[in-house]
């Protein structure tokens, strides 16, 4: 038998290790209650991002219509002007036409996602907890309604096609009369964030930050709790004009190109950054048997926390008749045990002159920051929008258009030739005005030899422009893939279904990646929430969705949920029309062959009258337990209306009797 090498106490004690701690060293090296070396290594990593701002307000404006803002230079009576493609069209004489097929493209895509309809299940990873899973899968739900989760996320999947970038926060707060775990969507051109950027899990960050900007009212709301945080805040922002936001052009407010790391768009707003760094920190890392949990101890506390407490149990323990080995001591030497340097999140929230209104360590369970961020294509971590591949085909159907327009514009149309000598005394205007006039008849004495006036007609050249504008619209909805199936057009003359259904599902195909990268981001943040529903709700509470069941689960139990691991999926959502479909299908074929009751099927499945029939069974079945014989099913007319057709009236009675007499 191996010996175990002792190591003695006094090489375990904390004040005999190197104390490694990365934030007490920054804060020695710089000003008391200052972090301005961080806010300038955030200013960086945002103007890093200026690009990719850059490119998805462009795209954003493309898919809004706006398609002429890009600027060119040219040279102008030897000048050098500067202004918009659409200045530059008009100067022209021309009109900047624009033909929006990348809203078509992009709203058809973003349509694809939303029909989908999912939601996140919980699966306890012990299949022998797995009623506990199904509890916190309703929870999970609930707080999905709450928070709007469907809504928000097609905002989002629409602007991961335009941005290439999505981000949202999952944090506990008060809202509404309720404590609860809340969503928010931070702007993507709020967001700054460092580190190497190679794992798609985005678990290798180091830094990641939002710019807030807040009325003053909610500054003070949110950092002053004594009147020297007050007046640190005063002499920080001052006072505003007001303490609500300006009336500014929202299409302005977030311009990149104006955009600045230091000041709001919004003259009353005051700015707020707040950020989260992976931070390096001397620790013990201990097992206790006793609670069943492996967790870590700060160097001051360890005395206290761990040797004080197992000479505490190991009097208890004797005193009780336990043998010393029984006695579940607190393991820290060992198997990963012991003294270790240990990273964690640490948040700070600065002002614009870097004094530090709010500080601390990240205060959740799964000891992380609370955001959930997806980039686009991230491949060597570039930013790479989906709607940007489409940019150049519509420029060139825009251009196309306005030569078009120009052509035709330039063209003789009708153009009337009349010779001078031809008047026969009419001036010129009288003979043009007569000409144009409705039913207008000129008279006039034609000199010998003369010719004729003549109406010119001139035929447009064929430039082929029709052709070059289709070719560019075939060339976007092959590389989006959105065909005329995905698009829900009607099918050609003898396009089978099955053809047409393939078609569909084919269209899909390249879809396929982005789709499941945004799943991905969706599933993230639905571990993310569940993480917090265990560490925040510490008191039972009332879990239902309308139209769902899961086997009369109705209550949220802490104590079940709080320590068991959960795998999240996003799967398609019982809600949609198709799954109700399909699972009352096969209730009534189970009622039908006699597995289940009446009351079985109405409570499992989602029909309109379940509530009204199930409410008349019970009466029913009361009846007959009083008097001892089955009662009539009294079943109010507008049930009988939403029932006619799904069964008849023969099959009611008899399933009544089945279930008065089970």
């Amino acid at each position: 038998m191996a010996r175990r090498q002792l190591i003695p106490k006094s090489r375990l004690r904390s004040g005999n290790h190197h104390k490694v701690d990365s934030v007490a060293e920054r804060r020695r090296e710089n000003t008391p209650n200052k972090n301005m070396d961080l806010l300038i290594r955030c200013q960086i990593l945002w103007e890093n991002l200026s690009e990719p701002r850059r490119e998805g307000a462009r795209i954003i404006r493309y898919v809004n219509g706006d398609q002429w803002s890009d600027y060119i230079t040219y040279k102008y009576n030897g000048n050098t002007v500067t202004t918009t493609e659409a200045e530059y069209i008009k100067r022209q004489g021309n009109i900047p036409l624009v033909q929006n097929v990348m809203h078509h493209l992009v709203s058809t895509i973003v349509g694809v996602y939303t029909k989908s309809e999912t939601e996140p299940v919980a699966t306890a990873r012990d299949r022998d907890e797995q009623k506990v899973g199904e509890m916190m899968s309703i929870t999970l739900q609930c707080n999905w309604q709450m928070n709007k989760m469907p809504l928000r996320l097609a905002i989002l999947f629409e602007d991961y096609l335009e941005r290439g970038m999505v981000f949202e926060r999952e944090s506990p707060d008060f809202k509404g009369g309720r404590y609860d775990i809340f969503s928010s969507t931070p702007n993507s051109s709020n967001m700054f964030w460092d580190g190497p950027m190679n794992d798609p899990t985005f678990d290798d960050l180091y830094l990641i930050g939002e710019m807030h900007d807040l009325t003053r009212k909610e500054v003070f709301y949110r950092f002053s709790h004594s009147k020297e945080d007050h007046e640190m805040l005063e002499n920080i922002y001052g006072r505003r004009t007001t303490d609500y936001p300006a009336s500014i052009n929202m299409n302005d407010k977030h311009r990149a190109d104006e955009m600045t790391f230091w000041s709001p768009a919004d003259p009353n707003m005051c700015r707020v950054y707040e950020i989260w760094t992976k931070e390096l920190k001397s620790r013990y890392r201990v097992h206790d048997p006793l609670e069943g949990r492996i967790y870590r101890v700060e160097l001051e506390e360890f005395h206290e926390l761990v040797e004080l407490e197992n000479e505490n149990r190991l009097r208890e323990g004797l005193a009780n008749g336990m043998n010393e080995e029984e006695i579940p001591l607190i393991e820290y030497e060992g198997n990963g045990l012991g003294y270790i340097e240990d990273y964690y999140w640490f948040f700070q929230y600065l002002a614009p002159d870097g004094t530090v209104l709010l500080e601390g360590e990240s205060p959740f369970d799964h000891e992380g920051h609370p955001y959930t961020m997806s980039v686009y294509p991230f491949i060597n971590g570039e930013i790479h929008p989906f709607a940007g591949y489409f940019l150049d085909q519509q420029r060139v159907i825009n251009r196309y258009f306005i030569m078009h327009d120009m052509v035709l514009r330039s063209g003789a149309k009708g153009v009337t030739m009349v010779p001078k000598s031809a008047l026969g005394g009419l001036t010129e205007e009288e003979f043009a005005e007569q000409w144009s006039s409705y039913n207008g008849i000129i008279f006039y004495t034609p000199k010998p030899g003369m010719p004729e006036p003549q109406q010119f007609y001139g035929s447009t050249a064929n430039l082929g422009t029709i052709e070059m504008v289709q070719l560019m619209i075939n060339l976007m909805e092959q590389a989006s893939q959105t065909n005329n199936a995905l698009m829900g057009k009607q099918p050609y003359a003898g396009t089978s279904a099955a053809l047409y259904s393939q078609q569909t599902a084919n269209a899909t195909t390249s879809l396929t990646s982005l789709l499941l990268r945004f799943t991905a981001f969706v599933e993230s943040i639905a571990v993310k929430k569940t993480k917090l529903i265990q560490q925040y709700y510490d008191e039972p509470r009332i879990i239902n969705i309308a139209g769902q069941n899961y086997a009369g689960v109705k209550e949220y139990d802490p104590e079940k949920a709080r320590d068991i691991e959960f795998d999240l999926s996003i799967k398609e959502s019982a809600a949609t029309p198709a799954h109700r479909m399909l699972a009352n299908d096969m209730l009534m074929q189970f009622w039908q062959a006699g597995a289940i009751n009446l009351e079985q099927m109405l409570q499992a499945g989602e029909f309109p009258f379940a509530d009204q029939l199930l409410q008349s069974l019970g009466a029913a079945k009361e009846q007959a337990e009083q008097t001892g014989s089955p009662a009539p099913l009294e079943i109010p007319e507008e049930t009988r209306q939403k029932i006619s057709g799904l069964a008849n009236q023969d099959a009611v009675k008899a399933a009544q009797s089945m279930l008065l007499g089970s």
